[in-house]
């Protein structure tokens, strides 16, 4: 999953047990487009859809919502819609608008402002994305609440340790980090510091979507020492990311940062760029790299490689840090404002 999906599903299975726990299971119900399962969470959607994507969201979705209030949880709702609960995750197409497409920067753009306008709540994810949101003229800054995101949904997953052997990788010996060209996440400054260190035999596993033609079309070059995952299930990226000495997360912007948070609350140590809303939710629990110096980077990286010390401490303070972010608190404070909005 991507992390707005994570968070949809996340969100969409602790309501569903909220409201049968209030005796109110009837009155909750999953709007899906084509081809999308919800087996996972022992649901059904309310009908069946024939369209997919923009075109499902803004013609098919109104017509199955009917009147009930509309919970839009994956930044985006339908324009005809008035007086329902939307879930802005960031104000990326703003800020990084080199990350996206010209054709999805300006939907985005466009009609953000205006589904805000529309909706009776504007949700986010932290206190710097309502900021972002504000400057950006998305919303103002009293009809937007934060509710931060949980982060124990990892703690479910089994991991898979296989994937280490099947990858050639050493437990406790590599650093893992998303593998993604968008700007705004800031791989090239991993991707040097890896150049850096890479007669050391020092491995960076990047797990992801992109490919190796993928990063040559970005302009980068991939040093020797770099470890394509691609994409992994569920259990294996929890066993790559326990077997990893520690998480790498370079990002320029963030509106909350799952992936270090994942990490951190499975007792792995990260590595965070102090940018965005990661000072905010990792506060002292994380070590922080200078997001413009490579040099800065692998001089953390040699740290934890000569430190067992460095690596339990922070370890253990990010399982403390991340195991404040529980998906049970944010459904009870979503919980709270459809009751409200009702």
């Amino acid at each position: 999953m991507t992390g707005v999906q994570r968070v949809a599903f996340s969100f969409a299975k602790g309501l569903k047990e909220r409201f049968a726990s209030e005796g109110n299971a009837g009155q909750f119900g999953l709007a899906l487009p084509k081809n999308a399962d919800a087996g996972s969470l022992g649901m059904q959607a309310l009908s069946s859809s024939a369209l997919r994507g923009v075109a499902w969201e803004q013609f098919e979705l109104p017509v199955q919502a009917k009147n009930g209030l509309l919970i839009n949880l994956c930044n985006v709702a339908p324009l005809t819609r008035r007086g329902d609960v939307l879930l802005i995750h960031d104000a990326q197409a703003f800020i990084s608008p080199q990350s996206y497409s010209r054709a999805f920067r300006t939907w985005y753009t466009t009609i953000l402002p205006h589904l805000a306008k529309n909706a009776s709540r504007v949700l986010t994810v932290s206190e710097y994305a309502r900021k972002c949101l504000v400057e950006a003229g998305v919303s103002n800054y009293e009809k937007i609440e934060v509710i931060h995101n949980g982060v124990d949904h990892v703690l479910e997953i089994e991991g898979n340790n296989d994937v280490l052997s099947s990858l050639n990788l050493v437990p406790k010996s590599y650093f893992i980090a998303p593998g993604t060209t968008q700007a705004h996440k800031n791989i090239g400054v991993i991707l040097e510091a890896a150049r850096q260190i890479e007669s050391e035999g020092i491995k960076i596993v990047l797990y992801g979507s992109a490919t190796a033609a993928s990063f040559a079309a970005a302009g980068y070059v991939l040093p020797k020492n770099i470890v394509l995952a691609g994409r992994v299930s569920d259990s294996d990226m929890r066993g790559l990311i326990e077997g990893a000495r520690a998480f790498l997360f370079p990002s320029a912007t963030e509106g909350f940062g799952l992936p270090p948070m994942e990490a951190m609350i499975l007792g792995t140590p990260a590595v965070v760029a102090p940018c965005g809303a990661l000072p905010e939710l990792v506060e002292n629990a994380a070590l922080f790299s200078d997001a413009n110096s490579p040099d800065a980077w692998v001089s953390t990286m040699r740290s934890l490689l000569n430190s067992d010390e460095l690596c339990r401490e922070y370890g253990m303070a990010g399982m403390r840090q991340a195991g404040k972010f529980s998906w049970d608190s944010a459904t009870r404070k979503l919980y709270r404002v459809i009751l409200e909005t009702q």
